[in-house]
């Protein structure tokens, strides 16, 4: 008899790139979304690399594995939190549940589970995904591989789905990605555990709460039932899922929702008020994520030192606790006012930080409602780049009330305040965002990468990210496909250190920029020798990917 499952959490689907880039170059070379992707690979050898595929193609030339196998380098080596969440929480409850956190590279040990063992359900989430393509993928292979599996689907695209299309819209769209069931709640947890009870016990699905079903041919909601989750309760318990390698890089995170209300950003409406866990309850997971010998630990809290008390006395117990791992974070620097907060920091193992600083004009900061300034800013980054704590500063362009000289002015803080990494992107109008209201103020029209307003339209700003990108100089630009800040940790976990990373990026910036000119071909093969020089030294533990 074939073992029972009650569940496989499928993680995350990058699908191809050469497609992305293919589909983005079909809208036109002038596209914006053409244009943000150009800036997210490098050509070599004829072929279109993300960062991390550059570096697998280096350590192939310079360091060819034994076995003949390909180096697979990939972030999403790193656990998925979402997927570790999940299984975590639905194992403590007494289901059976599996996770993978790369849907590309274990696609093929999905099939072999869905074959040898009985799947009730296949719970996809979505955390990261803009356009519902990754879904329809891994439904469609689900279903070939086994038709009789309910496919659960939720997360941040169904609710994005819920909120931008009413009626036959939705219904459509809904039919379009082919899953079974729709989960529509934010968290979503409780949902998914009343689900597998429901099948479990063959119950009719229509008794639980906040899904989407399809009855007499349209999706229906079933009652509505907010959910409300405890951080302390829903904890991952990380003891549970270690019957599999996790790796050196773990994430995790001690709050739910964010604390700001930004103009451009909807998550908090979305996701409600600022939940924290215990202290407890952090020290707990911290400790078990330390004994199962981590090294460095993501927190992925959109507001992590604050309330600026708590996150006093968190750094302050992880150094009580001689924890000996390094830790990553978004960082709000509207929070910091006592220098000496640096130092514990530092103390505490704080690596890197991912800074929202979106603008360096002041006015585009207040139309943007960000409770940070520019003098501020400049002023937190030159105190982490003082104790040696990674900078990465996220610029967007374009924001209702961007003009030429506000671009001149974030130029000019990008080299004044000197981050060690810096992205700029055009931006992408979000209609549940609060900007929203104010649209006849700015006389802003439009949507995603299609608006316009009265000082910029979506052109314009694509113009402004070639010019920052071109006039920056001692910041370090990284990409966003496959390679962003949070492959730092993954790599750093890996054995590259941060000064290689720096140089890798460095190099990699003169390639990309040197894609237009004439003398492209000399350069290339100059940049390639650097390249290859940089990787010499290079030891990195072994992928469990392979190509």
């Amino acid at each position: 008899m074939l073992d029972v499952l009650d569940c496989l959490v499928i993680g995350y689907n990058e699908g191809d790139f050469t497609t992305s880039i293919d589909t983005a170059r079909s809208k036109g070379a002038d596209s914006p979304e053409f244009r943000v992707l150009q800036k997210n690979y490098v050509e070599l050898d004829g072929q279109q690399l993300t960062y991390l595929d550059l570096i697998n193609r280096l350590l192939d030339e310079k360091s060819p594995r034994a076995d003949g196998a390909r180096h697979h380098y990939n972030v999403s080596e790193v656990p998925n939190l979402a997927a570790v969440y999940l299984a975590a929480n639905m194992r403590s409850r007494g289901f059976r549940c599996e996770f993978v956190s790369l849907w590309n590279a274990e696609r093929d040990a999905v099939v072999e589970l869905l074959e040898t063992k009985t799947v009730r359900c296949v719970a996809i989430t979505t955390t990261f995904y803009l356009t519902p393509f990754p879904v329809i993928d891994i439904v469609r292979q689900i279903k070939l591989a086994s038709p009789g599996t309910i496919i659960v689907v939720g997360g941040p695209l169904v609710m994005n789905l819920q909120d931008e299309a009413m009626g036959d819209d939705l219904d459509d769209s809904l039919r379009y990605i082919g899953a079974d069931v729709y989960v529509a709640e934010s968290q979503g947890e409780r949902t998914l555990a009343d689900l597998l009870s429901a099948l479990r016990h063959n119950l009719p699905l229509d008794q639980v709460p906040n899904v989407y079903l399809d009855r007499a041919g349209a999706f229906r909601l079933t009652t509505r039932k907010p959910e409300n989750n405890s951080l302390d309760a829903w904890a991952i318990d990380w003891s549970l899922v270690t019957d599999r390698p996790l790796g050196p890089t773990l994430q995790t995170r001690t709050a739910r929702s964010c604390a700001f209300k930004c103009a451009f950003c909807n998550y908090p409406t979305r996701a409600g008020a600022l939940t924290l866990a215990s202290m407890d309850t952090v020290e707990r997971e911290l400790t078990q994520m330390a004994k199962l010998g981590v090294t460095d630990v993501v927190f992925v809290d959109d507001t992590f030192n604050v309330p600026p008390g708590r996150f006093k006395t968190l750094i302050s117990m992880m150094i009580e606790k001689h924890f000996e791992f390094r830790w990553y974070s978004y960082f709000r620097c509207s929070n910091v006012r006592d220098e000496s907060i640096f130092d514990l920091i530092k103390e505490s193992g704080c690596a890197g930080v991912f800074l929202g600083v979106e603008s360096g004009d002041d006015a585009v900061l207040k139309n943007m409602d960000k409770a940070a300034r520019r003098d501020q800013y400049i002023w937190s980054i030159k105190n982490l780049n003082e104790r040696g704590i990674i900078t990465f500063a996220s610029f967007i362009a374009g924001f209702p009330g961007e003009t030429d000289g506000t671009i001149e002015n974030t130029i000019d803080f990008i080299n004044t305040a000197q981050p060690r990494f810096y992205r700029i992107e055009p931006w992408w109008y979000n209609h549940q965002s609060p900007i929203r209201a104010r649209s006849a103020d700015f006389r802003l029209e439009g949507g995603g990468y299609a608006w316009k307003h009265a000082s910029m339209d979506i052109h314009q700003a694509g113009d402004a990210v070639d010019r920052v990108f071109s006039q920056v100089r001692g910041s370090t630009w990284m990409p966003m496909q496959n390679f962003d800040f949070w492959s730092l940790p993954y790599l750093m976990g890996k054995g590259m250190t941060s000064d290689t990373i720096l140089d890798f990026c460095k190099i990699s910036q003169r390639l990309l920029a040197s894609e237009n000119r004439e003398s492209r071909r000399d350069q290339t093969s100059r940049y390639r020798r650097e390249l290859l020089d940089l990787m010499e030294d290079v030891r990195m533990l072994p992928s469990k990917y392979r190509t």
